[in-house]
């Protein structure tokens, strides 16, 4: 990779590896509907629409609507909805590391929905991974109700960011990133503003969830996955994937330093399993060489949270 692809690689593990912390800062300030939606909504009109307008891509959206909607509603409103919830509860060091295990969910709904052949590499990831999960949650669940459910709830968000990716690859592969990403971000905004109306806060949050919810929506999810797809472009899907090892690294040094959020070792030790499954899974780390034969071939994880 070049430098500059180094740096944009860096830029966009702050702007996903921050979000964890600003939805964990922001969401008692204005509860989770109401900061999902503004984070939503803010991305579309500060963001995205413009520029899917300049560029002419919302010829692609009026055809595709159908699909669009429905990865609008179940793979971006249901899964924010459920992280803003979650981080009314856990840790964001904790939501950033159960996220990162995002790419093994997607290569097991991958083998099941699509048939993939697993390999013995990637099973081995699969198995590392999921031990890393298990490693992480196994004495939370149940623990406190309200912490329980939500590490339960982040798991199942991550699950759905898994299907999401597949979806992608069989319904929506000939629509273009910036006419998904609008069209789906926008159908999340619109289906999320009647629960965000009924639960908006009694009183001003103020300048601080503000300026926190601002960030959310125009750097993270507007700027942030712009600055994904350029990636992808540029050095492909594996490379790009790349992020998801530094985004749990980025929330939980930045939580510490923003929220005084403690970083244990059980956390660190959890992070480090998934993310060696993680490489696993994708195929990083490449076999030895056997008769002339080049690595396996890289694959590409799923979409990331963002």
């Amino acid at each position: 990779m070049r430098p500059a692809h180094v740096a944009q690689l860096l830029l966009l593990s702050l702007l996903w590896g921050g979000a964890y912390l600003f939805m964990r800062s922001s969401a008692p300030a204005f509860g989770a509907m109401p900061m999902i939606f503004l984070r939503m909504a803010l991305a579309s009109l500060l963001v995205l629409v413009p520029l899917t307008l300049w560029r002419g891509g919302f010829a692609t959206i009026r055809q595709r609507w159908l699909e669009i909607a429905v990865f609008g509603l179940a793979f971006t409103a249901l899964p924010f909805a459920g992280l803003g919830w979650a981080a009314l509860s856990i840790s964001a060091g904790m939501l950033a590391v159960l996220q990162s295990s995002a790419p093994i969910f997607a290569a097991l709904v991958a083998a099941v929905w699509l048939h993939e052949r697993i390999t013995p590499m990637r099973a081995a990831g699969l198995v590392v991974g999921l031990a890393g999960v298990a490693l992480l949650v196994w004495d939370k669940v149940g623990v406190r109700e309200s912490a329980g459910l939500a590490i339960l709830v982040t798991l199942g968000v991550t699950v759905l960011w898994g299907v999401s990716s597949n979806y992608v690859r069989v319904r929506l592969a000939g629509v273009d990133a910036l006419s998904l990403t609008t069209g789906s971000i926008g159908v999340s905004a619109l289906a999320l503003a009647p629960f965000a109306w009924f639960a908006w806060p009694a009183h001003d949050p103020g300048p601080r969830a503000w300026a926190e919810v601002a960030f959310l929506g125009v750097a993270s999810s507007g700027f942030g996955f712009l600055l994904y797809f350029r990636l992808l472009r540029a050095i492909g899907a594996v490379r790009a994937t790349s992020v998801t090892f530094l985004n749990p690294l980025v929330a939980m040094a930045s939580a510490s330093v923003y929220l005084g959020e403690p970083v244990t070792a059980r956390m660190i030790a959890g992070c480090a399993v998934i993310l060696a499954g993680t490489a696993l899974t994708l195929g990083l780390v490449p076999r030895p060489r056997r008769g002339g034969r080049g690595p396996e071939p890289q694959r590409g994880g799923g979409q990331g949270p963002g």
